[in-house]
Parts: structure tokens; C-alpha cells; sequence
């Protein structure tokens, strides 16, 4: 009897199939869970995070005809409205699901199954990706389990939650799609697509720039070691690059088009993307003169500097990052409390501290681990490797690099599991330590319950407390608000995106860096006294204020501000211009302003 062995396309279309189910049998059980536990707020469409109730406003806006090159928020800082730095890219999966729907369901329950579905594609994709990464590092039992340490790889997870309609998701899959073409042989057409690639994930945002940064000086490396074997990749790069860069730059330009700023796709960013394709076209190019290793280093790092200069020379707002242009006020006053944006080291609690960056500490220990042990496939893993060490750089001063790591995280992590399961001897106790090695909800859970053996009840029941708001929008606040005639209102930057996304009332100031004179306008109503206050409520034409009781707690405006308009109304005291407004079952305070 002869056996059959299945040829090496069954084997691989095999491993597709099973790690796509993985992926979304696990989307949609945890996506289920997420949603019912998640549904009092959910059901009256109040999302997770401000920025998904903006990203909904925006997306709500373009459906009703605004200009896909027009990113304006005109009901923040009316009447000119306020710019955002946020591209149409992330809004068109939104968008189609709403549109495909809405003839059937009509368009709220189509944005419900939008804000539900969006975020659980995403995440199936990821899991599906970490998967395939798996496979290439680990062989073949790696790919399951690196699906479900993916679908426990807090805090990346949290991008994908249900209402996360933001674009972080989106950017987490696009760089693991990166990683998974740098990893395969090297091709023309993959190179194409990797460029294409990372062209979006530029125009979607500049959060990913780093990690974007490390895998082109990844493929840099691999084009230095394999020279001619990698010329048709770096080509094909260069040309998707470019290509998706002047594609988006003559036909899909923003409105608000400024050199100042270096904060999403702008001059500076498109001239830069430009500068390293034509570069990295440029090495291609020549690739067959430049005979060894050291020759073509020398010539890349050169190219590499000539791009980065140019960019820096006519951009030098660049210079001092994407927040530049913020008023110094703001970026003592209100930066510092953007959690993202800060250290994982300045959070309040080690079991914080250790829930944000434990599994990204772990990964990149893990790949340094992997790197040394394995040093003859290290071409192979350095694109895996580059984008786990630098989000762990980045998580030293931004928490946002725990995002994109944590999910790239999972692959290499798996490989634990794969090893502690070929042991002959301690299997288990090795199983048991590799999987909670790599479960990023362990980190979260065990220091969590040790603190709260270790914490008085008092202190518990604080940590626990939600956020303001979570707080304040509590009930249907927002609905109540929004059965008002439409205004402008006033309002603090914990709830100001709430009121734009939920209520068809526009805000003055909300969280959003490009919106300086609205958000300093804002500060000065709430800091100042309350006669000056009513004077700025009137040059911005104010017909309302809201306020919750956890306002401007984070620099403790009842000390240092004890005689402004908002200490006052932490009081519960009111000026006589102010008439309350009634709301029911919720510490939102809403007022009418008298003329």
C-alpha cells in the first residue's frame, strides 16, 4: 500500500482555513462577550473611548455629504469648525457597512452593527496574521496558539473592542501585515503590496511611524545581506510606496494642508515618504555596482540620511514632534493626562504598570532570547524583532507602544509554548509558565488581585471608580441633553467628544491637538472667574455649559484655581447666568446660559 503525501499548497491552504477559523470563532466569542457586558452603554450608542465618538461624528458628517478631502469637525470651535488630523482610510470600512445597511435596518441600527462588526473584523484579522507570523517562526503547532495569545494580548485587545471604531486597530493590522510580507521570500510583487502597505498605514496616521521606521531599516538590512536576491523586493517596495504617497497627495489631499504641522499625512509626511521611496528606488537601482556587504551599507545609510535631512531641512516643525504647535498651556495642563501619551512608568499603581507592559516586557525578552539562540535565521526574524524592541522603547515614554507591541508580541511568545510542550521532563509546570509567559491578561488579573489582598477596601473601591465619562454619561444623559434645541455648549474635554458624537450640540474645546483655540478658549471660560467666564461664553456665542464633577480634577482646580467658574460649580454653586437644566439619574450637570 502507498501512502499520498499531500503537496505543499493542500498543507498550506489547510493551515489558512484552520487558522481563519481560530481567528473568527475567537472574534466572535469574545466580541459576544465584550458586547453583553458592554451593552447598557452600547445599546445607546455611547462608545468606549472619545475619540470613537468623534470618529463616529466624522464618519456620520462624510455620509451626509461632507467632502471626502474635508476632515473639518465644524461642530467643535464653531462656526469655522476645528481640523483633524485623522484620514478618510479608517472611515471607509465604517462607512460601507452603514451604507450597505441602511436600507434594510435603517441607519441606527446600521451604526450599531457598523460600531459592533468593524472592530471584530479587525481583530480577526489580527488573530489570523499573529497566526501566519507564528507558523514562519515556530512551524506549524504555533499558528493556534498564537491566535489565542493574540485574543489575550492586553493592552492590545483594547483596540479592538466593541465601539472601537477608531483607527489604532486598523494600524495594528496593517503593520503585522508588514512584518508577514518581509518575512516571506523575497518578490517583486510582495514588495509591491508591503509598500502599498505602508503607504496607508502612513496616511492613516503617524502613531505607527516608528514601528513603520524599524521594518524599512529591517528590509534595509535584509537588501545589505542578500543584495541581489532582495533588489526586486526593495524595487517593488519603493514603487508601492511612492505610488500610494503621490496617489493620496494629488487626488485625496486634506483641505487643511499646512507645513507647520507634522502630525498625520502632511507635507512633511508625504515629502518624507516620497524622499525614502525615491531613495530606496535608487538602491534598487544600482544594487548590481554595489558589490559586498560593507559597500552597500555605507551607500544606504547615506541614501537613508539624505532623506531624513531633506525632510528635516524644509519641515523643521518636525523637529519638535506632532504637538509642536499646541500652546504651552496645553501641553503642561493637559498632555501630561493623555494616559497614551505618557510613560508606562508615571502610572498611578506597579499593578498598572505591569498590566500595561508586562506582555510587551515579556516579548521582548522573548526576542532578544530568540535572536541570540537563533543566529542563522536571524534575517528572517528580524522584521518580527525590529517592531517588538522598538514599541518597548517607545512604552518607556508613550503607552501607545504597548499597542501596536502587544499584539506582535503574541507570535513570538507562542514559541515558549511550542518549546515547553517538546520537554520530556517538568511538561506541564513548562506549559502552565509559557502560557501565562504569554497570556497579557495574566499581567493584568494576578498583580490586580494581589493589590487588592494588599489594598484597604477604601482604596480599592477608588481605583475601581469610573472614569468621568463613563460617569457622567451614565443612564441616557446624553439622550436627555439632546432633546434640547440645538447649541453651542461648553464643555470640558472629558466629555466634549460625548457631546459632538451623541447630541447634535456643538462644543468649543475638546481633546484634539490641532484644536488650539478652542481648547484654550475652553480653559479660560472654566479657570477664570465667573464674570470674565461670561464674557468668553459670549464672544463664542454659548447657549449651554456642561459640566461633570470630575472636570479639571487632574490639576486640582480647587487649589489652584479657588475662585474660577469651575471650582465654583464643583461646589454646586452656580452664577445667576447659569440656569440649571434638569437631568435625571446622572452627576451631569447641564445649564442654560442666560442672556
Amino acid at each position: 500500500m502507498t501512502t499520498v503525501q499531500p503537496n505543499d499548497d493542500a498543507v498550506r491552504r489547510r493551515s489558512i482555513r484552520l487558522d481563519l477559523i481560530v481567528a473568527v470563532v475567537l472574534a466572535a466569542l469574545l466580541t459576544t462577550g465584550w458586547t453583553l457586558t458592554d451593552w447598557p452603554r452600547l445599546s445607546r450608542m455611547l462608545l468606549p473611548d472619545p475619540d470613537d465618538m468623534m470618529r463616529l461624528a466624522q464618519v456620520r458628517d462624510w455620509i451626509a455629504g461632507q467632502g471626502i478631502n474635508d476632515w473639518t469637525q465644524y461642530r467643535m470651535a464653531p462656526p469655522a469648525g476645528s481640523p483633524m488630523h485623522w484620514s478618510r482610510i479608517n472611515d471607509v470600512g465604517i462607512a460601507a457597512i452603514i451604507l450597505a445597511l441602511t436600507p434594510l435596518l435603517g441607519q441606527a441600527s446600521a451604526e450599531m452593527v457598523a460600531v459592533l462588526v468593524y472592530p471584530a473584523l479587525l481583530f480577526a484579522l489580527a488573530m489570523f496574521l499573529s497566526a501566519r507570523i507564528a507558523r514562519r517562526l515556530w512551524g506549524p503547532q504555533a499558528g493556534p496558539i498564537a491566535a489565542v495569545l493574540t485574543a489575550l494580548a492586553y493592552p492590545g485587545t483594547t483596540v479592538f473592542i466593541p465601539g472601537r471604531i477608531d483607527h489604532h486597530a486598523l494600524q495594528v493590522v496593517l503593520i503585522q501585515l508588514f512584518v508577514l510580507l518581509l518575512m516571506r521570500a523575497p518578490t517583486l510583487r510582495g514588495g509591491l503590496i508591503a509598500g502599498l502597505v505602508v503607504g496607508a498605514s502612513l496616511i492613516v496616521g503617524l502613531e505607527t511611524a516608528p514601528q513603520v521606521a524599524a521594518l524599512i531599516a529591517a528590509l534595509a538590512m535584509l537588501w545589505v545581506v542578500r543584495g541581489m536576491d532582495e533588489r526586486a523586493r526593495l524595487a517593488g517596495f519603493a514603487a508601492g510606496l511612492g505610488a500610494t504617497t503621490a496617489f493620496f497627495l494629488i487626488f485625496l489631499r486634506p483641505t487643511y494642508w499646512t507645513a507647520t504641522l507634522c502630525d498625520a499625512f502632511t507635507p512633511a509626511s508625504s515629502t518624507g515618504a516620497l524622499a525614502v521611496a525615491v531613495a530606496l528606488g535608487l538602491l534598487a537601482a544600482t544594487t548590481p555596482r554595489l558589490k559586498d556587504w560593507r559597500t552597500r551599507i555605507i551607500v544606504g545609510a547615506l541614501f537613508g540620511a539624505i532623506s531624513l535631512g531633506l525632510t528635516l531641512a524644509l519641515f523643521p516643525s518636525c523637529i519638535e514632534g506632532p504637538y509642536g504647535e499646541m500652546d504651552p498651556f496645553l501641553l503642561t495642563n493637559f498632555m501630561p493626562f493623555i494616559d497614551e501619551a505618557n510613560s508606562v512608568f508615571v502610572q498611578p499603581r506597579i499593578a498598572r504598570m505591569i498590566a500595561i507592559g508586562g506582555l510587551l516586557a515579556a516579548g521582548c525578552a522573548a526576542t532578544l532570547w530568540m535572536l541570540v539562540r537563533d543566529r542563522q535565521r536571524r534575517p528572517e526574524l528580524w522584521p518580527v524583532a525590529s517592531v517588538v524592541l522598538i514599541s518597548g522603547l517607545i512604552m518607556l515614554f508613550q503607552v501607545r507602544g504597548a499597542y501596536i507591541g502587544a499584539p506582535l508580541a503574541a507570535p513570538v511568545l507562542a514559541g515558549l509554548v511550542v518549546a515547553a510542550r517538546q520537554r520530556t521532563d517538568w511538561q506541564l509546570p513548562a506549559v502552565i509558565g509559557a502560557w501565562l509567559a504569554g497570556a497579557g491578561m495574566a499581567y493584568v488579573e494576578i498583580p490586580k488581585q494581589i493589590e487588592t489582598m494588599l489594598t484597604p477596601t477604601a482604596v480599592v473601591a477608588e481605583i475601581n471608580r469610573p472614569t468621568t465619562q463613563v460617569m457622567c454619561g451614565a443612564g441616557d444623559a446624553w439622550a436627555q441633553i439632546d432633546r434640547y434645541p440645538a447649541g453651542v455648549t461648553m464643555a470640558g474635554t472629558s466629555v466634549a467628544a460625548y457631546l459632538i458624537g451623541a447630541t447634535h450640540h456643538s462644543t468649543i474645546g475638546a481633546g484634539y491637538h490641532r484644536n488650539n483655540t478652542g481648547n484654550m478658549a475652553m480653559y479660560h471660560f472654566f479657570l477664570s472667574k465667573p464674570d470674565a467666564a461670561r464674557g468668553i461664553g459670549k464672544a463664542w456665542k454659548t447657549d449651554y455649559v456642561a459640566f461633570c464633577p470630575g472636570d479639571f480634577e487632574e490639576i486640582d482646580v480647587a487649589h489652584s484655581f479657588p475662585d474660577s467658574l469651575a471650582a465654583q460649580l464643583q461646589r454646586g454653586q452656580a452664577p445667576a447666568w447659569l440656569q440649571p437644566v434638569p437631568l435625571r439619574d446622572t452627576p451631569l450637570r447641564f445649564y442654560r446660559v442666560v442672556p
